[in-house]
């Protein structure tokens, strides 16, 4: 059977990156993990990282690697991608998500199985879906009973449909069609739509995004996002992992009940507005617009 190995990508969130990784060692303590981290400055974050590091591979990429509005994540992917072993299924998750739920050799014997018969290569999407999306994506996900995984249709949306940054897949099919990842998420779903499957969105879901986390783009944060953080009081929200017992009672539901997270799981640090925000500009459309113009300063000024 092939090895499931986690990459996190991480990033100046220290107390986030130690949460992803503890809840791998208690989901799937059979798992190799390690963390691409994008040279974090934060001390705190060094020092986890250097705690890790006693566990864990960390790496970390070249000072002139590629930037984009999200740092060097995709450039880092990439590298990622490079350093795999050929015969490993690979799960690249962020900092600020997590497992949720033990991972069982069935779980992964399953995952293998789904590839080894897949006529053509493609991604999986092992986190919950997300509540705040159901209003629009309910009418377009549909069942494969016989595959035992859902598609959501977002043929429209610029990702989703055919790719996802949290994802899964097994490496040799990638490396079969010359895969690189490029810069933005939108990029990579265009070129998984002309060379892969559907993304398939695994019936049994394994990992959470944390809801209401701070965010970076470009490795800075703008007035308007720590405005967004404020109001929203973006912070640490840690998701419970499922007992046993509840972890059975998952996996045994009938399949219309869409694994959407907040139907299924509980944050620890509190109660949190529901549906769960992801992004602190969500539904703001004046801070948007503030984070936008502020952006197109940096670039003009060079900062």
């Amino acid at each position: 059977m092939s090895d499931l190995v986690f990459w996190i990508f991480s990033y100046n969130r220290g107390e986030f990156l130690q949460n992803c990784v503890a809840s791998i060692e208690q989901c799937a303590p059979q798992c190799a993990i390690r963390i691409f981290d994008d040279n974090s400055p934060d001390p705190e974050t060094r020092r986890i990282l250097a705690e890790l590091s006693q566990r864990h591979q960390v790496i970390y990429p070249s000072a002139n690697g590629e930037q984009s509005k999200h740092g060097g994540l995709y450039a880092n992917m990439q590298a990622a991608f490079a350093m795999s072993n050929a015969d490993d299924l690979v799960c690249f998750l962020q900092d600020d998500t997590q497992l949720v739920r033990p991972l069982s050799s069935d779980d992964i014997q399953q995952l293998a199985q789904f590839f080894a018969t897949s006529t053509k290569p493609c991604f999986i999407q092992p986190a919950f879906m997300r509540g705040c999306n159901k209003k629009t994506d309910h009418s377009l996900t549909r069942y494969d009973e016989q595959r035992r995984v859902y598609y959501v249709d977002r043929l429209k949306n610029s990702a989703g449909a055919y790719y996802s940054d949290i994802c899964l897949f097994r490496l040799s099919d990638l490396r079969a069609v010359s895969w690189q990842f490029i810069t933005r998420e939108s990029g990579n779903e265009r070129q998984a739509r002309e060379r892969l499957g559907q993304m398939a969105y695994w019936r049994d879901p394994f990992a959470a995004w944390l809801p209401n986390v701070p965010a970076f783009r470009g490795k800075k944060q703008t007035l308007a996002l720590r405005i967004a953080q404020e109001r929203r009081r973006s912070g640490f929200y840690p998701i419970v992992p499922m007992t046993p017992e509840q972890n059975q009672a998952f996996i045994q539901r009938a399949p219309t009940a869409i694994p959407y997270a907040e139907d299924f799981l509980q944050v620890r640090n509190g109660e949190i507005a529901q549906p769960w925000i992801y992004y602190p500009l969500q539904g703001s459309a004046p801070l948007k617009w503030l984070n936008s113009a502020e952006t197109k300063l940096r670039k003009w000024f060079g900062r």
